[in-house]
């Protein structure tokens, strides 16, 4: 299969970020993080909604529900490169947050809204396609290969790019990436609340072809989220 329109030469390992994620596990191996769920559950769901353009109308439960179903589905073939999202998994997804019932449509029937002014999100016509043929390289061997938050990285950019849901794009798309690491044994990606600016700027970034510093701000985001729960652990005991 060809490769996606935007890829991997710019994802280069740089600022340690790596290491110093292996070394932090060693500490905070998945049986430990599972017994820390709950609270990952509650302040993923928090970081998440501070980062959805319409909060208000974003209810915690929802999001506990997306976010639990998520961390359920990650953790069902731990390890294993070749587990992949698919169409109903994204599906389930979508109504576990938007709480559609299952008469009205999951996909994107309107333009869409440009992420940067270069941006021509899909037509809805050509998302079932272009959906099908993205799901299918996140199974190959040149994904496999990648770091779990490279492989968070490329879904997250492409799935802003497609934006195929009808409703709550970028808050799935922002949760969805977690697969990637909680498959691996990681947290999932928890938004930092002083990161907003951040992100937009990476995101700018990454449509320009400039992906490093979507894979940077993740690594900070796992990494912030590893010394939060050091200090939930100190106050525990």
């Amino acid at each position: 299969m060809a490769q996606l329109p935007i890829y991997s030469d710019s994802y280069r390992p740089s600022s340690g970020w790596s290491t110093r994620l292996e070394d932090v596990q060693k500490t905070w191996p998945p049986e430990a993080l599972a017994k820390a769920q709950a609270r990952l559950l509650t302040k993923w769901a928090e970081g998440l909604r501070a980062y959805d353009p319409r909060p208000d109308d974003l209810s915690p439960q929802a999001l506990g529900r997306a976010a639990r179903w998520l961390l359920a589905r990650g953790a069902a073939k731990p390890g294993d490169q070749r587990d992949a999202l698919t169409l109903s998994d994204l599906e389930a997804v979508y109504r576990a947050l938007v709480g559609d019932p299952e008469s009205r449509p999951v996909w994107r029937a309107d333009e869409g809204r440009p992420q940067v002014e270069t941006h021509r999100p899909a037509s809805p016509a050509a998302l079932p396609m272009l959906l099908e043929m993205t799901l299918d390289w996140f199974t190959t061997d040149s994904f496999a290969e990648l770091h779990p938050i490279e492989q968070a990285g490329l879904f997250h950019l492409r799935m802003l790019d497609l934006q195929p849901f009808a409703a709550r794009n970028e808050t799935l798309t922002r949760l969805l990436a977690s697969f990637y690491t909680l498959r691996a044994g990681l947290p999932p990606l928890i938004p930092l609340a002083g990161e907003a600016a951040a992100y937009q700027d990476a995101v700018g970034y990454a449509f320009q072809m400039i992906t490093q510093p979507s894979v940077e701000l993740f690594a900070r985001w796992l990494l912030a989220t590893y010394e939060w729960l050091d200090a939930e652990q100190e106050e525990i005991r």
